[in-house]
């Protein structure tokens, strides 16, 4: 067992993403005043994100232990390299952790983080509906709620926040089809419900050119509406166009593991690359 293989587990792409994101969302509805913020906000910001983001990563991988003996052996949890205790009192000591920061700095951004520690944590234990997969579509918008009450709530983006979280509510839910597509076989074995299980594969295959449309559709609408800068709305068409042409691919071969596998490699990528549109909402 080594502490590589608990990390491996945070997902620490996807965690530092959430710990960006909460800053880069809480710059934006400043205005990208530094000062306003203050780097206390700023840090808490990135360690909310990450410290959340990473303890629902862990206590899924516990619940899926079952699941991923089967679908993924290779994995720290099945393969024996690390401890199913350890990942456990790691995934409730981070939300502490982040609740503790928050506490001194903002009460509102301490609801924030109980909130959206709920709704990360909760989706583990949720498997056996299929909606549960809504809930880990919604836990994405963390970083975007926790950005605008940083910022102070201002009335005048309200707007924008929503719009940025439907785009990534929409993109993250179409990424989740696509990972329950890959673990039909291990989800049914193990009592799961999930969106390709309830509507067959070849159906829900059809979502991710829908969540392939509407996503990227939703961010450019926002910009436009709320009159983006050129930058944002550059970047933010051709993220979602990369995230389009992956769900398209896998959307021809819904049975072919290494293409899904493949797609969703890519969309983490392509969803970064959203994020960094987002951040430059105003430039």
């Amino acid at each position: 067992m080594g502490v590589l293989d608990y990390f491996s587990m945070m997902r620490i792409p996807n965690s530092l993403m959430s710990g960006v994101g909460a800053v880069f969302m809480s710059l934006m509805f400043s205005n990208y005043c530094v000062d306003c913020l203050g780097v206390v906000r700023l840090a808490a910001g990135f360690a909310t994100g990450f410290t959340v983001t990473a303890a629902s990563m862990l206590v899924n991988d516990v619940v899926d232990l079952g699941v991923d003996r089967v679908n993924k052996p290779w994995k720290p949890l099945p393969s024996g390299r690390a401890s199913p205790r350890v990942a456990l009192a790691l995934s409730i000591l981070l939300p502490l952790i982040a609740l503790a920061v928050n506490l001194p700095v903002d009460k509102g951004l301490a609801l924030v983080t109980v909130v959206y520690s709920a709704l990360g944590l909760g989706y583990s234990f949720l498997r056996k509906h299929w909606w549960s997969q809504l809930i880990v579509a919604a836990s994405t918008t963390g970083p975007i709620a926790y950005g605008y009450v940083a910022a102070g709530s201002p009335s005048s983006s309200i707007h924008v926040a929503l719009g940025l979280s439907i785009t990534i509510f929409v993109v993250t839910l179409g990424r989740e089809v696509l990972k329950a597509m890959q673990d039909v076989e291990g989800d049914r074995l193990h009592g799961y419900s999930t969106i390709p299980l309830k509507l067959g594969v070849e159906e829900s295959a059809k979502l991710l050119v829908f969540a392939g449309i509407a996503g990227p559709a939703a961010g450019i609408t926002t910009g436009v509406v709320a009159g983006s800068g050129i930058v944002y709305k550059a970047v933010i068409s051709v993220a979602g166009g990369l995230y389009l042409y992956s769900m398209v691919k896998a959307y021809r071969k819904p049975r072919e593991k290494n293409v899904l596998e493949e797609a969703r490699k890519e969309t983490l990528l392509e969803m970064m690359l959203g994020l960094v549109a987002f951040w430059m909402f105003r430039v």
